[in-house]
């Protein structure tokens, strides 16, 4: 069901690729099946209150899998696309008590962000 969500989620965002086409299930699909796993166990530890070394394991583990659909994403797309799945896992396994998390993942300054942990994982990017 999550996966389900996330993909119409990641979709709905109407995001071109390079070439200029919309995402595909096609293109999502692959990529979600092999990281729902890993950005989903990053995500329970969130259960426990949400602490910024979760949170932060969690856009970084989102930020490293993304980086596998740079032939196909660019630029803001890409940070657009963490942030719509980061967003989904926080909705799903975040605690109420955790109202601060989504306030911060609402804020514009969370793509630059997400931006910015691109160019620092991945410097010549």
């Amino acid at each position: 069901m999550l996966k389900a969500q996330i993909l119409s989620t990641l979709l709905a965002l109407g995001t071109a690729t390079r070439a200029g086409d919309a995402l595909t299930p096609d293109l999502v699909k692959p990529w979600l099946d092999k990281h729902i796993g890993n950005l989903t166990s990053k995500a329970q530890a969130l259960r426990d209150g949400a602490t910024w070394t979760e949170v932060g394991a969690l856009l970084e583990a989102a930020v490293q899998a993304a980086q596998e659909l740079k032939p196909v994403l660019a630029g803001t797309a890409r940070a657009q696309f963490v942030l719509a799945v980061v967003q989904a896992l926080v909705r799903e396994f975040a605690p109420p008590s955790a109202t601060w998390l989504t306030v911060m993942l609402s804020s514009p300054f969370t793509l630059m962000l997400i931006e910015m942990a691109f160019k620092r994982l991945f410097p010549g990017s």
